[in-house]
Order: structure tokens, then sequence, then C-alpha cells
């Protein structure tokens, strides 16, 4: 069943249209697998929550862009709502 709720987060993720920069996206995954209480307490509160349905709830996390014309990016966790633990990270983060 855990695989079934991974691959939904990362079916969430994917269709919210989130790339991976490697650096950032390496240092999220470290968060997959702790509870969201932690992932809050280090983080502070997301800019935003959501439901994705099948008992997923996602943060997003809003960082500005760098430089004159840069777009903000977003670093967004998926997360079980039955067990509280992160299953999935994504950014548009470089």
């Amino acid at each position: 069943m855990k695989s079934a709720t991974a691959l939904k987060a990362l079916s969430v993720l994917l269709m919210l249209g989130l790339g991976a920069g490697a650096t950032t996206q390496e240092r999220m995954n470290g968060w997959v697998g702790t509870t969201d209480a932690h992932l809050l307490s280090a983080w502070g509160a997301p800019d935003r929550k959501a439901k994705a349905g099948g008992g997923i709830n996602v943060v997003t996390y809003k960082e500005k862009g760098e430089g004159k014309h840069a777009a903000p990016c977003h670093k967004t966790f998926a997360i079980d709502a039955a067990d509280h633990r992160v299953i999935g990270a994504s950014t548009t983060c470089r």
C-alpha cells in the first residue's frame, strides 16, 4: 500500500508541473520519510496548503527569484494524511 501512496504523491507533483533542480531536489529528498511536524518546525508555515485527494496533502513554499527579472520558484512536499509522513518532494528552484 505504501508504494501506491508514493505513486499517487508522485503523480500529484507531476500534475502540478513541478520540475527539479538537482542540488535543491536532492536536499528536499532528504525530508522524505520524516513527519510533517518535523518539516513544519524546520521550514515554518507553508505559503500554500492543499488536499490532493487519495489521502495526500500538499504543502508549498515559495521563494523569491534571484536577480532583477527572476521568477519565484516553489518547493512542494506531498504528505500522507494518514501517517503524517513526507512521501514526495519536488521543486521548480535550481
